[in-house]
């Protein structure tokens, strides 16, 4: 069984970088590496060296919302999600206005922007904005196959704050946010069947790791298998609504684990775009899983 993240809304803390020391032959040493320390908890988040300069995320957020505002960028919602105890941030904002839409008329649906900033002090995010769509029509939170966005051309010690989300920055953001929602339209256009859709849910969970559990599995065949309570106007049986019928579920179930359905939906997201771009993963996409046979056991006859 997984261990489930921990998630808090704790996020706005101070965190030091202490030069770390070491004993040796009876000697103490200076080591080159730093641990980034959470000075409330005392709590050890992370290690970096000198040459790494952390970003605390009152002023990243701070720094994010003046440049929103300078640009009369406004939201709908904001969450701030800080995980493994504080390690990692994400500040998630769901933009609002009719300039942050993108329609897909394929299917009929309209895609709100959403901005996600990221921070870590263990070194696992790079200080940037990923990117991240909202069905309007039902809030299901959904991928982009956009790379994120580094607020920073480098991460080091002279790391100035005045640029560290800038025009640039913010501009590549949503331009590609703009861009993002063609991979939809794709998916819209590979009809599968309700069969090879149960069939591909298969392929992909478990061993292959993109849903890595049988519970999810039953859960998003569920909706896939009731076309009823797919939250859409379109409910016809393409990759499109596979994946939105993964999403739905996700987002009704796993609000409080933030970074692990995201990890999920990008993954399905990525194995989907790659199929619909290519034939022959997709025939082995949608093939009905193998069932592998277990022996039977023979009888041993014993004779003296």
């Amino acid at each position: 069984m997984s261990m489930k993240a921990k998630q808090s809304t704790e996020w706005d803390f101070e965190v030091a970088q202490i030069p770390m020391k070491y004993e040796l032959n009876g000697k103490e040493f200076k080591s080159q590496r730093f641990a980034n320390i959470r000075v409330d908890t005392g709590e050890e988040l992370g290690w970096s060296s000198e040459r790494y300069a952390i970003v605390q995320n009152r002023d990243l957020i701070e720094r994010a919302e003046s440049k929103f505002a300078e640009r009369g960028i406004g939201w709908n919602k904001r969450n701030i999600i800080a995980t493994a105890n504080g390690s990692k941030l994400r500040a998630v904002y769901d933009l609002s206005g009719d300039m942050f839409k993108s329609e897909v008329p394929q299917v009929g649906d309209v895609m709100g922007y959403r901005l996600i900033l990221q921070n870590s002090f263990d070194l696992s995010l790079r200080v940037s904005f990923a990117l991240g769509l909202l069905r309007l029509v039902c809030s299901n939170g959904m991928q982009t196959m956009e790379k994120d966005v580094d607020m920073v051309s480098k991460h080091s010690s002279k790391l100035d704050l005045d640029n560290l989300i800038t025009d640039k920055a913010l501009n590549s953001a949503l331009a590609s946010l703009k861009d993002s929602t063609d991979v939809f339209a794709k998916l819209a256009g590979i009809q599968v069947e309700q069969e090879q859709g149960l069939n591909i849910l298969q392929n992909i969970t478990g061993a292959n790791n993109r849903i890595p559990s049988e519970k999810i599995r039953e859960r998003v065949a569920h909706i896939w298998n009731n076309p009823t309570q797919l939250r859409s106007d379109d409910r016809s049986y393409n990759l499109y609504n596979l994946y939105n019928s993964v999403t739905q579920h996700l987002t009704d179930e796993y609000e409080d684990r933030f970074e692990y359905a995201d990890r999920i939906s990008g993954k399905v997201l990525k194995e989907f775009s790659l199929a619909a771009d290519n034939s022959n993963r997709l025939k082995k996409l949608i093939a009905a899983p193998k069932v592998v046979e277990v022996p039977q056991s023979e009888e041993v006859v014993v004779t003296e």
